[in-house]
C-alpha cells in the first residue's frame, strides 16, 4: 500500500555494512505491463542519492534535508513514469551520514541523532489496466560498500574511482556478489512523522570557475576561485592509477600563500580522489560541502590547468529577486558580499556560517536578517519548511530555542534569539501577504508572549540571560533592557498580527501588553529624566522600535548622535544593535549619518572588509585587520551574514522601497536623496509585480524614476504625493516650488 493511499509509509529503512564506507542498494523488478503513472518518494535518516535505470532521480542535493529527527523526517517526490523501462528495472540508493548520524551537532559532536544512515524509498506504479504496485526497501534489496570511502558534511569526502561500480543502477547488472541489506529494528527510536517535504531542496546554482593558481610549496596549488562560496568542487584531471588527490577548502590565505583554516576548528573539511587511471576524469563529491573560496591541492602531478578546479555554488533553490546598483563601486561590492552571504547560508535551514564545525540555524541572526533576506528571495518555500523546524524545537513552556533545528546549546527564550518566533511570521506576512505564515503557529506564539510577560522570566527580567549584543565593541547593552524592548516591539506586532486575523480580544490584550512593556522599558532607559544606558544599540532599539514618545524620544536620538559624534562617526554595535541602527537614524531624520555609516572605510565598516577583499559578510568587524591578522580563531567565520542586515536600510531608506501594506499591495517610497552617490537604483521581484527605482542627481537637484505594480505614496523634499500603478518621474530642485511630477515628455528627456 503507499503512502497517498493509506497516509502511511510502508516502505522499510534499510543500509548495509557499519563501516566509513558509503552503502550502494539496489533492487531489481520487472514491469510487464502499460505503466500510465509511476511516482517515487524517498528519504533518508542521512543525506541520499536516489537512482533509477542508470541514473540520478531529481536535481536535488543532501536529500532529504535536515530536520530534527526525532519529531518528523521529510519525503521527496518524483514522477518517474518517462523513465520505467518494459522488462527490467532498478531502483538505487546511495546513503551518507549527513546531519543524522555525522560529525554534526554543537561544535562538531558526531551522531546527534543517530549512529548509522539508513535509506527508504516506496515506487508507486499504476498501470494502464487500473492495476497498481508498490516497489519498497525492504529485506530483498541488496547493499554493497562501493567507491565512496567516507562522507561527512564536516570532515569531507573519499572517493576511490578504482572501485567504482560500472552499470550497478542498470538492468542486467550481475549483483550477486553484493550482500543482504540490515533493515532498522521497528523498536528503535522512529520519526513521529514521515512527511512530504514542505520547502525548497538544495541544488546547484551556479559554478565559480578558477580566476588564478599559485604554488606557495613544492606539490601544493592553491586555485582561487574569487569568491567566498558554498559548495563544493569539481575535480578534472589526466593521472595515472592510484594517485591520490588531495582537497583542502579554506576562505583566507596567509601571509605566506598557504591556506588559512584554523578558523575551521574540528571541521576538516578535506576531500580525497585516488584516480582510476583510465584517461581524463571528472569527479564532484556528493554528501558533503564546505564554504571556501580558496582550494589548496596536493599530488597533482605538473602543473594544472585553471579547469582543474571548479567551484560548485550549492544553496536551497530559491528565485532571486533584488537588484541594487549605485555610483559608489565599493557599496555595489558590499551588496554583492550581503548576497553571497545570504546564499551560502541559506542552505536548508538559516546558518550562521557555512565552514567551521557549527553551521547552526541560529535563531538570533534568522531573525536579524529575515527582512534582508525577503528582498534578496523569494523565501516562502524555505520558511515553510523552516517555521515547523522552529516550531518542532519550542519548550513545553514556550520558549523559543537559540537555534533550530534545537541541537542543545544555551536554551529557550533568550532575548533577541527567541523573538524570532514572532518576528519571522510578522516579516513573512508582510513580504508576501500570506497569513498561512502566522495562523498555524498563533497559539503557540500566543505562549511564547505569556512566558515573556511572566514575573522574573529570563528573557527581560531581573536575572535574564542572553548573547546580549553579540559581539559589540566596547558598549555592553543589559541584556534585561535588550529584553524588555524586544517584549514591547513582540507585543506591538502580535497587535498588528491579531488585527489581520480578526482576532479582537487578542488584539487588545497585545495593546495592552505593548503599553505596559513600553513603561518598563522607559523605566529601565530614563531614571531622572537622564538616559542612564548609553549605548548605540539601546539607543537605536528605542527608537527603532518606537518605544518612546516626546521629550524622551528626542533624548534618545540626541543621545544617539553624541555616541556616534564620541565615536568618530564609527558604529559600536553588534549583532543586535547593527540591525536597527541605520534604520533609527533615518526614521529620526539623520539619513546622513546612516550615510556616512555604509560609506565609512576604516575599522568597523563593512567597506573596511571590502577594501581587505572580503566577497562575503564577516562573522566580527576585525575578522582580519592590517595591523593584527586574523582574529580569534575560536569563532572567526569570513562568511557569517547577520552584519548584511544593512541590506534592509539600503533597499527601504537609501533606494526607498518598502512595503505600505502586506504583501506590497500597496508601496510607500522614501528615497535618501544625498549628494554622497551619484546614482542609485534597486528593483525587487515582490508578489504584487517588480518594482524598480532610479535616482540620480541631475543640475543643483535629483531626477527620481519610480515603476510600481501598485498604488504608492511617494514622499520626496516638499513633495508627498500618491500615484497609480505605472511609470512615474519626478523632478526634485533646492527649491521647494520646484519639486513636481513630470509629464511623459519631460521625463524622456530627463531620464535619456
Amino acid at each position: 500500500m503507499s503512502f497517498n493511499e493509506q497516509n502511511k509509509w510502508t516502505a522499510e529503512w534499510i543500509r548495509c555494512g557499519w563501516n566509513p564506507a558509503v552503502p550502494y542498494l539496489r533492487k531489481s523488478f520487472s514491469v510487464d505491463k502499460m505503466v500510465a503513472t509511476a511516482v517515487v518518494r524517498v528519504t533518508a535518516l542521512g543525506v541520499c542519492e536516489l537512482r533509477l535505470n542508470g541514473g540520478k532521480v531529481g536535481d536535488a542535493q543532501l536529500l532529504p534535508g535536515w530536520t530534527d529527527y526525532r519529531k518528523r523526517v521529510y519525503f521527496h517526490s518524483y514522477d518517474v513514469t518517462d523513465r520505467m523501462n518494459a522488462g527490467e528495472n532498478v531502483i538505487g540508493g546511495i546513503i551518507a551520514p549527513g546531519w543524522f548520524a555525522g560529525y554534526f551537532g554543537p561544535f562538531g559532536d558526531k551522531g546527534y541523532y543517530g549512529h548509522d544512515a539508513w535509506f527508504s524509498a516506496e515506487l508507486d506504479i499504476h498501470y494502464a489496466d487500473g492495476t497498481a504496485e508498490t516497489i519498497c526497501t525492504d529485506a530483498d534489496w541488496k547493499g554493497v560498500e562501493g567507491p565512496i570511502l567516507s562522507a561527512d558534511l564536516l570532515m569531507g569526502e573519499t572517493y576511490d574511482a578504482r572501485r567504482k561500480i560500472p552499470g550497478w543502477d542498470l538492468p542486467g547488472f550481475d549483483d550477486s556478489a553484493w550482500g543482504a541489506v540490515n533493515t532498522l529494528d521497528p523498536h528503535e527510536q522512529l520519526p513521529a512523522f514521515i512527511e512530504p517535504f514542505p520547502g525548497e531542496a538544495v541544488k546547484t546554482v551556479a559554478e565559480c570557475p578558477t580566476v588564478a593558481v599559485t604554488h606557495p610549496e613544492p606539490d601544493r596549488h592553491v586555485f582561487d576561485l574569487g569568491q567566498n562560496m558554498v559548495g563544493v568542487v569539481r575535480l578534472k584531471l589526466n593521472v595515472s592509477a592510484g594517485t591520490e588527490i588531495v582537497i583542502k577548502h579554506g576562505e583566507m590565505l596567509n601571509p605566506d600563500g598557504t591556506l588559512y583554516t584554523e578558523n575551521l576548528r574540528s571541521a576538516k573539511a578535506i576531500d580525497r580522489y585516488i584516480a582510476k587511471g583510465e584517461g581524463e576524469e571528472v569527479w564532484q563529491p556528493r554528501f558533503t560541502f564546505h564554504g571556501f573560496r580558496y582550494v589548496e591541492v596536493y599530488g597533482l602531478p605538473g602543473e594544472p590547468s585553471f579547469d582543474t578546479v571548479t567551484g560548485v555554488v550549492w544553496m536551497s533553490g530559491l528565485q532571486e529577486t533584488a537588484m541594487f546598483e549605485c555610483s559608489d563601486e565599493k557599496v555595489n561590492q558590499l551588496f554583492s558580499n550581503i548576497q553571497w552571504g545570504f546564499r551560502g547560508n541559506y542552505l536548508d535551514v538559516p546558518t550562521d556560517c557555512p565552514q567551521r564545525d557549527e553551521r547552526l540555524g541560529w535563531t538570533g541572526d534568522t531573525q536579524i536578517f529575515i527582512r534582508s533576506a525577503t528582498y534578496l528571495a523569494d523565501l516562502r518555500p524555505f520558511y515553510n519548511k523552516w517555521l515547523v523546524d522552529l516550531h518542532d524545537a519550542q519548550h513545553e513552556n514556550g520558549g523559543y530555542p537559540d537555534m533550530a533545528p534545537f541541537m542543545g546549546r544555551m536554551g529557550h527564550g533568550q532575548a533577541a534569539w527567541a523573538d524570532a518566533g514572532i518576528i519571522c511570521p510578522y516579516v513573512l506576512w508582510q513580504a508576501y501577504g500570506d497569513l498561512g505564515f502566522i495562523r498555524p503557529w498563533w497559539n503557540s506564539m500566543k505562549k511564547y508572549m505569556e512566558l515573556i510577560s511572566s514575573d522574573g522570566n529570563l528573557h527581560n527580567g531581573p536575572d535574564a540571560v542572553s548573547y546580549g549584543d553579540w559581539l559589540n565593541i566596547g558598549e555592553e547593552t543589559p541584556v534585561p533592557l535588550i529584553g524588555l524592548a524586544y517584549r514591547a516591539y513582540d507585543a506591538h506586532l502580535m497587535a498588528e498580527m491579531a488585527s489581520a486575523m480578526g482576532e479582537s480580544a487578542d488584539e487588545l490584550r497585545f495593546q495592552s501588553l505593548e503599553q505596559s512593556s513600553r513603561r518598563l522599558f522607559k523605566e529601565t532607559f530614563i531614571e531622572d529624566e537622564k538616559i542612564v544606558v548609553k549605548t548605540q544599540t539601546a539607543c537605536a532599539l528605542a527608537i527603532a522600535m518606537d518605544l518612546l514618545e516626546g521629550n524622551d524620544y528626542q533624548k534618545a536620538c540626541d543621545c544617539l548622535v553624541k555616541l556616534l559624534e564620541k565615536n568618530k562617526g564609527y558604529l559600536s554595535t553588534g549583532f543586535v544593535g547593527t540591525a536597527y541602527l541605520c534604520p533609527a537614524l533615518t526614521k529620526m531624520g539623520r539619513s546622513d549619518l546612516a550615510v556616512e555609516l555604509v560609506l565609512n572605510e576604516g575599522h568597523p565598516s563593512w567597506l573596511y572588509e571590502v577594501n581587505n577583499g572580503a566577497t562575503t559578510i564577516w562573522e566580527r568587524w576585525n575578522s582580519w585587520t592590517k595591523d593584527n591578522g586574523f582574529g580569534d580563531v575560536g569563532m572567526n567565520s569570513f562568511n557569517h551574514y547577520a552584519f548584511g542586515v544593512v541590506c534592509e536600510w539600503m533597499f527601504e531608506s537609501l533606494a526607498g522601497i518598502k512595503p505600505g501594506s502586506p504583501g506590497f499591495r500597496t508601496l510607500e517610497v522614501e528615497p535618501c536623496l544625498t549628494n554622497r552617490f551619484d546614482f542609485v537604483k534597486a528593483s525587487y521581484d515582490s508578489v504584487a509585480g517588480p518594482v524598480s527605482i532610479h535616482w540620480k542627481k541631475k543640475g543643483a537637484g535629483y531626477v527620481v524614476e519610480l515603476e510600481t505594480p501598485v498604488p504608492a505614496t511617494i514622499r520626496l523634499p516638499y513633495l508627498t504625493e500618491t500615484v497609480n500603478a505605472g511609470r512615474h518621474v519626478f523632478r526634485v530642485l533646492p527649491d521647494d516650488e520646484e519639486t513636481c511630477q513630470l509629464s511623459s515628455t519631460e521625463a524622456a528627456g530627463l531620464t535619456a
